[in-house]
């Protein structure tokens, strides 16, 4: 379940939507001339305000009302699916899943009917019928924190500090100097939007916005791009870049070659930022680069195994976590994440509402496919078994420090159907066939009660390998499937 979430639902709005309204909507079109009249810039700066005040509105009304909304609908999903189990089992003709009281059923629908009425709520506020209330300061408040804003007399979250960006227009070309200079002139508010855009996306709109009615020559447009860009990087580098505490990070590395190796640098998005806030792991990952490293230690080459290190590892524990939590079909989780996804084994045992055992491998990986999973394959008897021992060891822990427990019988049962799995795959003739060693598998696993699972929490993958499909192996979706950044990214 995600916590507090923040769309950003203004960034995401296209502003040339926002022009074409205000010119056809009378009363937008009407605000646009009033404040043109009045002020200085005219209409051109009055259309900015007017664009900047829908944008930052919708952006408070996404986090006050669409964000609860979303956290409240992911609730609601899991209470759906709770009751889905009940009423399957029921209609098969089954009792209840094991573990789960007939009462549970209505607890479940009371929850569904308070969580519906939160639901529809906020209503009131965004049909007009009720005030919506966007901030905790007096109306009057809220709406000069918005001005204030458009004229950069402060920045949205009170704390925020712009980078300076002085040095980085100091080495622009003349040519790109003088056109950020007359486009600055009729339409700062503009410039900045560009500058500060957060992705492509949002840059190219709000430069395409920019551009029109400017009257500038194709050559000036040219530096005009080539120069937001340029401010647009060093605008990012610098919140990122922080010389007086990377200098005294620098001086607390007592290891001379390492300390060399992280000034020489220019990655300020992870070596800098390890080395300013985790100076432990910063050690660790230089211990793992110098142990691997096929020639001479440099910079890029440090940054370059950290950011391996980054997807292999980083990217496979939060999988795996991301795994656990979200598998809405176990009633029981057995083997849980650790911290050590590169170790071999399992990533995960659970059983099923249904009583089936599941072993799963969390795959977390770009491609959309995999045709190789040795946990649950070449290595599925050996792992099956060390697995059932671990499980049967901890239970006799259990038994030991306290006198009453009383272990669930579906985990020993699981524990049983484990190991007799494991033995009678080992008790396959070696001559067999790969197509007939499948079958004969999947007949011993589905005889076992036993599945076997593939998910990819933080990769793209959705489906399997026709030899893998043979095994009885799927990919069992944990949520919507998000794409992974371009490669070789920040």
């Amino acid at each position: 379940m995600t916590g507090k979430v923040r769309l950003g639902v203004g960034r995401r709005l296209d502003t040339a939507a926002i022009s074409a309204a205000a010119r056809a909507n009378p009363r937008l079109r009407g605000f646009v001339h009033t404040v043109g009249r009045h002020s200085r810039g005219g209409d051109r700066r009055a259309a900015a305000l007017l664009e900047h005040l829908i944008l930052r509105v919708l952006d408070d009304v996404g986090d006050v009302y669409a964000g609860p909304a979303i956290t409240r609908l992911e609730r609601i999903q899991v209470l759906r699916e709770n009751v889905a189990a009940i009423l399957d089992s029921v209609l098969r003709g089954d009792d209840v899943p094991p573990g789960v009281r007939v009462s549970a059923l209505g607890d479940y629908f009371d929850h569904l009917d308070a969580e519906m009425r939160d639901l529809s709520s906020p209503r009131g506020g965004l049909l007009g019928d009720e005030p919506i209330r966007l901030s905790g300061d007096d109306p009057t408040v809220y709406a000069q924190t918005l001005i204030d804003e458009f004229e950069g007399t402060t920045a949205p979250g009170g704390g925020h500090t712009e980078p300076d960006l002085r040095p980085a227009f100091a080495g622009l070309p003349a040519g790109q100097q003088a056109a950020m200079r007359k486009v600055a002139a009729e339409d700062p508010a503009g410039l900045w939007r560009v500058v500060s855009s957060e992705s492509e996306a949002a840059k190219t709109a709000a430069l395409r916005d920019l551009e029109q009615g400017l009257g500038l020559t194709d050559a000036e447009l040219a530096d005009l791009r080539a120069a937001v860009d340029t401010l647009g990087k060093a605008r990012s580098r610098g919140f990122h870049a922080d010389p007086v505490r990377l200098a005294a990070a620098l001086e607390r590395i007592a290891d001379k070659e390492l300390r060399d190796i992280v000034a020489a640098g220019t990655d300020v998005w992870v070596v800098h930022q390890l080395a300013i806030h985790n100076p432990a792991a910063l050690a660790d990952a230089w211990a793992r680069y110098k142990a691997s490293a096929k020639g001479p230690l440099t910079p890029g080459g440090f940054r370059a195994n950290i950011r391996t290190w980054m997807t292999h590892w980083g990217r496979a524990t939060q999988g795996e976590f991301t795994a656990a939590f979200s598998l809405n079909a176990l009633d029981i989780l057995l083997k849980g994440p650790d911290y050590r996804p590169n170790e071999g084994g399992t990533d995960l045992v659970g059983i099923g509402h249904d009583g089936w055992v599941w072993v799963i491998d969390d795959k977390s990986h770009r491609a959309a496919g995999v045709s190789s999973a040795t946990a649950l394959t070449k290595n599925l008897a050996k792992n099956l078994r060390d697995d059932a021992d671990t499980f049967r060891t901890e239970l006799a822990r259990w038994r030991t420090e306290v006198p009453d427990f009383v272990p669930d019988e579906r985990v020993v049962d699981a524990i049983i159907t484990m190991r007799g799995a494991a033995a009678d795959i080992e008790r396959l003739p070696a001559g067999l066939s790969d197509a007939a060693r499948a079958a004969a598998i999947r007949k011993i696993l589905t005889g076992h009660r036993l599945r076997l699972r593939v998910t990819s929490a933080m990769g793209e993958v959705v489906d399997v390998s026709d030899a893998l499909r043979d095994l009885g192996l799927r990919v069992t979706p944990t949520g919507p499937t998000i794409p992974l950044p371009p490669r070789g990214g920040r």
